[in-house]
């Protein structure tokens, strides 16, 4: 087993990504395919009057469905995969986001562009700034529509060309319940999804603390900081900007009195 996350490990450092499988089981993939629809449809409601989300880039896409239900708030610590965001980030990192991904049949998608998950589009990182564990809720390959890659990418500060793009991207083939790690600088995008079944996948973003979150999710969570120690740090409130003087003196003691014990 310790080979086999070495193996990982070393693709996902030269190669910039690597599929893990098995990793939900087939229960845990219908919750989530019903759950993340559920989701969706409530923030398609929730913004009806302002914007419609459909006819715009937000169309098919469920962000931080942790806040919505537990199945995904439980996602964000699953053991089979955090401990591989350990060993590239240390153990003290964060959420950047959680997004569900839905490529419907035959209709383009938002992310079908070539992109990197970080508005520091020219700018690398070794060791890595960011990850991303991409859960396959349905299976992805060609047909599907599934996530393309540019392999060794994220090792340059540049975008590459359209002729480059067009010779060198892949398809990420995964079966549904394996999870693809890549680096977060890789550039990538959403495959047209050519067949008759829609593709699901639960995107996580994990980066180092100096980062900005993609949503203030401590705000999000009304500041309610969770009792797990791992999830307080996960969610950001460890590292949450102090508002005010006041906030700020009250954060440095609750770190003092936390040395003390």
């Amino acid at each position: 087993m310790e080979n086999k996350i070495k193996s990982h490990l070393e693709e996902l450092d030269i190669l910039g990504y690597t599929v893990i499988e098995d990793v939900l089981s087939q229960e845990e993939l219908k919750l989530a395919q019903e759950k993340i629809l559920q989701v969706y449809d409530i923030q398609k409601q929730e913004t009806e009057g302002v914007v419609d989300i459909t006819k715009t880039v937000e169309n098919n896409i469920a962000r931080m469905p942790f806040s919505y239900d537990e199945y995904f708030y439980n996602l964000l610590n699953n053991n089979k995969i955090i401990p591989y965001i350990k060993e590239v980030l240390g153990d003290y990192f964060i959420l950047q986001t959680q997004n569900g991904v839905i490529v419907q049949p035959n209709i383009t998608h938002s992310q079908n562009k070539w992109h990197r998950d970080l508005s520091y589009m020219n700018f690398v990182s070794d060791p890595p700034l960011a990850i991303n564990a991409f859960f396959c809720i349905t299976d992805f390959n060609f047909k599907t529509g599934a996530t393309q890659l540019l392999p060794f990418t994220h090792k340059i500060n540049y975008e590459p060309t359209p002729e480059y793009k067009e010779k060198h991207g892949i398809s990420v083939e995964a079966k549904a319940g394996s999870v693809f790690l890549f680096n977060t600088m890789m550039f990538h995008r959403t495959g047209l999804n050519v067949s008759d079944q829609v593709r699901i996948g639960i995107n996580h973003l994990y980066c180092r603390y100096i980062l900005k979150q993609q949503i203030d999710i401590p705000a999000l969570l009304n500041f309610e900081t969770p009792e797990d120690p791992f999830m307080s740090m996960l969610l950001g409130f460890d590292s949450h900007v102090p508002t005010n003087v006041l906030n700020y003196r009250l954060a440095r003691k609750k770190s003092a009195d936390k040395k003390k014990k």
